[in-house]
């Protein structure tokens, strides 16, 4: 898998969680514990694509540690 597949996939994902939990969570389905998870779990993939990006970025700028 490409790196811009991946990170298409991890946006995409965001926001499928994103929308999943508001529509639990508004229609009373979650307690705070479950909402907390699906923060959790909302934010993984976010930063997950946010951390490939600066990597990637970082490489083509050559701006890796010594």
């Amino acid at each position: 898998m490409s790196t811009a597949s991946l990170i298409r996939a991890l946006d995409t994902a965001t926001w499928v969680v994103a929308v999943f939990s508001l529509v639990l969570l508004f229609s009373g389905k979650l307690d705070n514990f479950w909402a907390t998870a699906c923060l959790i779990a909302t934010a993984a993939p976010a930063i997950a694509s946010w951390v490939i990006k600066d990597r990637n970025q970082s490489a083509t700028k050559g701006d890796e540690p010594q």
